[in-house]
């Protein structure tokens, strides 16, 4: 399924599809044919973060069975392991030992279309002489950042007796996913341009990273994320005439990114802009009532307009999303003014 199709049916569902992620991001699904490594070997930054964050991972089988266009366990198992091994020419004794490793996912004694292209791929690699080990090193060291990858989904060529290289998205990689890709279709997809903007920005390289966040945002002015970061960036660099404008590109693809709002909110307030600042948590606290930080700062901003009442009730809703943290103490100082304030004018 391509992106765009995936994103289609997330909001067909009343979801909110975006790429890359953040603190509010609800589920990371793994694409079948993406790739979770950066050319380094680390894992890419929405993989990471989704870790940092306790983000749940899904494989894009667990989001195609989600929906009702996975087949089913009925449709999808459909040989027997001797089947699979005259299909695939291995001895029935190898089909068993691939299966004890997890390289094919037998279930009630019988294999899939994904196994058989697997055993395939596994007899094509021993009979180039790359023993079974090495085979099953190299998914190991996989499965470490993509718990659900299978040999299905890859593409892999001996480089040596011990060495073996993956296929993915045009280029060749080793297992812990060093790889280059050709410059054309680098610079044509959105999502590789995404992650070199994440690299540079991480490697302090501002210039290069606002380069590509705005080249994401020409190939793809429907996601918000790159207009999202491109604003962290300008911000961090106190460009923010430019910095509004982006997270103004950031609402105008997706209305409810709470984020992009509380950020704007911000940029407004150092500008001294109060009132339309305070318009900008409200609109984040719409997409999002739990957003805490959202609702701290509109109590603040309105407080310090001395819209006591109002305040006074932002500050409770923040004490029931927050009652125990340093900033909760504050919270409690502060609606104990508003309130000897409100006092005061009866």
């Amino acid at each position: 399924m391509k992106r765009a199709e995936a994103f289609a049916v997330v909001r067909q569902r009343g979801g909110t599809p975006r790429r890359g992620v953040t603190r509010q991001t609800g589920l990371l699904i793994v694409g079948g044919l993406g790739w979770p490594l950066l050319a380094d070997g680390r894992p890419s930054n929405s993989l990471a973060n989704a870790k940092a964050y306790a983000v749940p991972i899904a494989s894009e089988q667990q989001f195609l069975e989600w929906i009702g266009k996975a087949a089913t366990q009925e449709q999808a198992k459909t040989y027997t392991a001797e089947e699979l091994g005259s299909l695939s020419k291995l001895p029935k004794e190898v089909v068993e030992q691939i299966a004890i490793f997890g390289l094919i996912e037998p279930r009630g004694g019988r294999y899939g279309f994904r196994d058989l292209a697997a055993a395939r791929q596994i007899a094509a690699l021993l009979g180039s002489a790359i023993k079974l080990s090495v085979i099953t090193r190299s998914l190991y060291e996989i499965r470490k950042w993509l718990p659900d990858s299978h040999l299905a989904n890859l593409r892999l060529f001996p480089e040596s007796s011990d060495t073996l290289l993956i296929e993915q998205m045009n280029g060749r990689t080793d297992e812990t996913g060093q790889f280059l890709l050709p410059m054309a279709s680098q610079q044509d997809n959105p999502d590789i341009v995404f992650e070199q903007a994440q690299i540079a920005e991480d490697a302090n390289d501002g210039a290069t990273a606002e380069r590509l966040y705005r080249r994401v945002m020409k190939l793809d002015p429907e996601d918000p994320a790159a207009p999202y970061n491109l604003g962290n960036l300008l911000r961090a660099h106190a460009r923010l005439v430019e910095a509004e404008a982006s997270y103004r590109s950031a609402i105008d693809a997706d209305a409810q990114f709470a984020e992009a709002w509380y950020n704007l909110a911000d940029i407004l307030d150092e500008q001294g802009r109060a009132d339309e600042a305070i318009l900008c948590l409200q609109r984040a606290i719409d997409a999002d009532p739990n957003y805490a930080d959202a609702v701290f700062n509109l109590a603040l901003f309105l407080q310090r307009l001395e819209k006591h009442a109002p305040a006074a009730q932002w500050w409770r809703r923040y004490l029931e999303l927050d009652g125990s943290s340093p900033w909760a103490a504050r919270a409690r100082r502060a609606l104990k003014f508003c309130e000897i304030q409100i006092a005061d004018l009866s």
